[in-house]
């Protein structure tokens, strides 16, 4: 978003999704969460809390985190209040270290709440149509996985147009490469989400550690989408 005041449009577009985002936790409401101990609740929370606050920078200002493993666990085996201070917190923590804009942040926060709270209902409800084990539990969660990078993607399209008229293929939200990128990272929260509940919350971080190698990875993905844009941009100059 541009330095200055935000337009009437973005205002009115992230008031949009601020309510949206209200309605889904209040329609998609659940009380009870999976039957998981304190020490899951804070592994994810804690992991996902240090993923969301040192995220890798991409082109035009967009960051990109490694937290969505850390989201689908908290869709699928939180409860919605628990989801809901699952978000807040890592956006908080986000904003404890880089200090972004509010209205960014408040933006970016309500993004990833709506589309969280739908992935979450996703998976509530392929859960309960698939067949039981551990073949329907992974195919739920990357099913949640990639509605939440698609609706996430969606929303911040939407705002990126209003607010600094960067058309969806500019931004490059919608580069082939980086979905699948996103996508192969949410595919781990498949084996993580089985093997944490038949072995035990320490096998949150065993199947964590790939983000390790997947982070450098990203971001020279990243620096290699930059490269033929900041070079047009020189030969502009």
């Amino acid at each position: 978003m541009k330095e200055g005041r935000l337009s009437t449009a973005s205002r009115g577009y992230i008031a949009a999704v601020s309510l949206a985002a209200v309605l889904a936790s209040a329609v998609f409401w659940h009380a009870n969460g999976a039957a998981i101990s304190l020490v899951s609740v804070l592994l994810i929370a804690g992991l996902g809390v240090l993923a969301h606050a040192y995220p890798i920078q991409g082109f035009r200002h967009q960051a990109y985190q490694m937290t969505l493993p850390f989201i689908v666990l908290a869709a699928a085996l939180f409860s919605t209040a628990e989801l809901v201070a699952f978000i807040l917190l890592i956006h908080l923590a986000e904003q404890a270290r880089l200090r972004r804009r509010l209205p960014i942040q408040w933006f970016n926060a309500c993004d990833y709440l709506l589309s969280a709270v739908i992935a979450a209902a996703l998976y509530h409800r392929a859960g309960a149509l698939l067949t039981d084990g551990a073949l329907g539990q992974v195919a739920a969660a990357l099913a949640a996985a990639c509605v939440f990078i698609l609706l996430n993607r969606v929303l911040l399209a939407g705002v990126l147009w209003l607010a600094r008229r960067l058309s969806p293929v500019a931004s490059g939200l919608f580069q082939p490469e980086l979905l699948a990128a996103d996508v192969v990272i949410a595919w781990m929260a498949g084996p993580m989400l089985v093997l944490t509940l038949v072995t035990g919350p320490w096998m949150i971080l065993v199947t964590a550690a790939p983000l390790v190698l997947a982070r450098p990875a990203l971001a020279g993905l990243l620096d290699r989408h930059d490269e033929p844009i900041l070079a047009s941009r020189e030969r502009a100059a």
